[in-house]
Protein backbone atom coordinates (compact mmCIF):
# COMPACT_ATOMS: atom_id res chain seq x y z
CA UNK A 1 0.00 0.00 0.00
CA UNK A 2 1.04 3.65 -0.60
CA UNK A 3 1.40 6.52 1.90
CA UNK A 4 2.25 9.68 1.69
CA UNK A 5 4.58 11.18 4.00
CA UNK A 6 5.57 15.13 4.58
CA UNK A 7 8.06 16.41 6.68
CA UNK A 8 6.69 19.48 8.21
CA UNK A 9 10.18 21.33 9.11
CA UNK A 10 11.14 21.19 5.23
CA UNK A 11 8.07 20.22 3.01
CA UNK A 12 9.78 17.59 1.80
CA UNK A 13 6.89 15.01 0.27
CA UNK A 14 7.44 11.66 -0.63
CA UNK A 15 5.39 8.39 -1.68
CA UNK A 16 6.44 5.46 0.02
CA UNK A 17 5.05 1.88 0.23
CA UNK A 18 4.35 0.44 3.71
CA UNK A 19 2.80 -2.94 5.04
CA UNK A 20 -1.23 -2.75 4.83
CA UNK A 21 -3.00 -2.87 8.16
CA UNK A 22 -4.02 -5.93 10.04
CA UNK A 23 -7.41 -6.51 11.20
CA UNK A 24 -7.86 -6.80 15.00
CA UNK A 25 -10.51 -8.07 17.02
CA UNK A 26 -13.36 -5.70 17.73
CA UNK A 27 -11.76 -2.93 15.40
CA UNK A 28 -12.70 -2.53 11.70
CA UNK A 29 -10.95 -2.35 8.83
CA UNK A 30 -12.09 -0.61 6.44
CA UNK A 31 -10.79 -0.62 2.23
CA UNK A 32 -9.86 2.18 0.73
CA UNK A 33 -10.65 2.97 -3.27
CA UNK A 34 -9.65 6.50 -3.72
CA UNK A 35 -8.50 9.49 -1.44
CA UNK A 36 -7.54 13.25 -1.69
CA UNK A 37 -4.70 15.60 -0.72
CA UNK A 38 -5.35 18.98 -0.08
CA UNK A 39 -2.23 21.05 -1.02
CA UNK A 40 -3.31 23.76 0.66
CA UNK A 41 -3.98 22.66 3.95
CA UNK A 42 -0.72 20.95 3.85
CA UNK A 43 1.33 23.84 2.87
CA UNK A 44 -0.46 25.68 5.61
CA UNK A 45 0.77 22.51 7.90
CA UNK A 46 4.64 23.08 6.59
CA UNK A 47 4.71 26.71 7.01
CA UNK A 48 3.35 26.37 10.62
CA UNK A 49 6.19 23.79 11.20
CA UNK A 50 8.61 26.22 9.84
CA UNK A 51 7.61 29.57 12.11
CA UNK A 52 9.24 30.21 15.01
CA UNK A 53 7.46 30.03 18.39
CA UNK A 54 6.82 34.22 18.13
CA UNK A 55 4.66 33.60 14.72
CA UNK A 56 3.05 30.36 16.04
CA UNK A 57 1.74 32.37 19.22
CA UNK A 58 0.62 35.06 16.47
CA UNK A 59 -1.19 32.31 14.31
CA UNK A 60 -2.95 30.50 17.02
CA UNK A 61 -3.63 33.90 19.56
CA UNK A 62 -6.59 32.24 20.92
CA UNK A 63 -4.38 29.23 22.14
CA UNK A 64 -1.89 31.62 23.97
CA UNK A 65 -4.69 33.38 25.45
CA UNK A 66 -5.80 30.12 26.93
CA UNK A 67 -2.73 29.09 28.08
CA UNK A 68 -1.79 32.46 29.73
CA UNK A 69 -5.08 32.43 31.19
CA UNK A 70 -4.57 28.73 32.64
CA UNK A 71 -0.99 29.78 34.17
CA UNK A 72 -2.13 33.05 35.49
CA UNK A 73 -5.19 31.66 37.24
CA UNK A 74 -3.43 28.33 39.03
Amino acid sequence: MKQILQNLKNGNTELVEVPCPVGKAGHLLIRTSRTLVSAGTERMLVEFGKAGLIEKARQQPEKVKGTCGTSINK
